[in-house]
C-alpha cells in the first residue's frame, strides 16, 4: 500500500466506526420510527448531503484540479470511479447492480399489492416501496465510496501542493481541503444515522463491501497507478 493508500486509509477509519457505533446504538424495532429530525430520510442532511454525494464529490474533485493541477491520468481515475458509481446504482445493462441483489435475494415493488418492478426508481416511480430482500445500504456504498476517492484525488495532493505554494495559492488550496474535510465530516454523521436507523447489519455490512471495493482494487492493488 503507498502513502497516499494509508492516507485514506486512516479516512476510513472514522467512516468505519461510524457505521459500527450506529449499529451498536440501533433501538428496538418499534422505536425505529422515530429517528431525530436531522436523521430523517427528507432532512437536509440526507437530500442534501447523501443523496447527491457524487454531485459533492465532483464539484470537490474539480475544485481540486484547478486549486493544484494534475497529470488527465486524474480524469481516468475520476471516470473509472464514477463509472463504478453508476453500474451500482443507475444503470447496468438495465437495473443497476444493487436493485438486482434486492430482487435476486426475494425483493418485491409493492403498493398494496405487487407490482412488476425491476429497479427502485421504477418501483417510486408506480408510488410502491421496496419489500422484502437484501437491501445493500446505498447510503455505505457511496458515501464512502465517495470519501475514499476524494481522500485520493483531493485531500492527499492538496497537502502535498500547499507545502510547496506561495502564500495566496495556498491558502486557496487549504480552502479546497477544508472544503472537503468538511463535506466527509457530514458523511460521517450520515453513516452513523444510517447504521442506527434504516439498515440491518447485514446490509450495512454489504454496503460497507461495497464501497471499500473499488478503492481495494483500484487504487491499494496499484492498478490506478499512483
Amino acid at each position: 500500500m503507498h502513502a497516499r493508500s494509508r492516507a485514506a486509509l486512516l479516512l476510513l477509519l472514522p467512516l468505519l466506526a461510524a457505521v459500527a457505533l450506529g449499529a451498536a446504538c440501533r433501538p428496538p424495532v418499534a422505536a425505529l420510527a422515530a429517528a431525530p429530525r436531522w436523521a430523517a430520510k427528507h432532512g437536509l442532511l440526507n437530500t442534501h448531503g447523501a443523496k447527491v454525494a457524487w454531485a459533492w464529490t465532483s464539484a470537490l474533485f474539480a475544485a481540486a484540479l484547478l486549486a493544484a493541477p494534475r497529470p488527465p491520468a486524474s480524469l481516468a481515475r475520476y471516470a473509472a470511479a464514477t463509472l463504478y458509481w453508476l453500474a451500482l446504482t443507475r444503470w447496468l445493462l438495465g437495473p443497476p447492480l444493487l436493485d438486482r441483489i434486492f430482487v435476486l435475494s426475494g425483493g418485491r415493488c409493492h403498493a398494496g399489492q405487487p407490482l412488476a418492478a425491476a429497479s427502485l426508481r421504477e418501483c417510486r416511480a408506480a408510488g410502491g416501496s421496496w419489500a422484502g430482500g437484501h437491501d445493500v445500504s446505498g447510503h455505505c456504498f457511496l458515501l464512502i465510496h465517495s470519501a475514499l476517492f476524494l481522500a485520493e484525488e483531493a485531500v492527499v495532493p492538496l497537502l502535498a501542493a500547499a507545502r510547496r505554494a506561495p502564500p495566496a495559492l495556498a491558502a486557496a488550496r487549504r480552502a479546497v481541503l477544508a472544503a472537503v474535510l468538511a463535506v466527509i465530516c457530514a458523511w460521517v454523521a450520515i453513516l452513523y444515522a444510517t447504521a442506527r436507523y434504516y439498515h440491518g447489519a447485514a446490509e450495512l455490512l454489504s454496503g460497507t463491501a461495497a464501497g471499500v471495493a473499488f478503492w481495494l482494487a483500484f487504487y491499494c492493488s496499484g492498478l490506478a497507478g499512483v
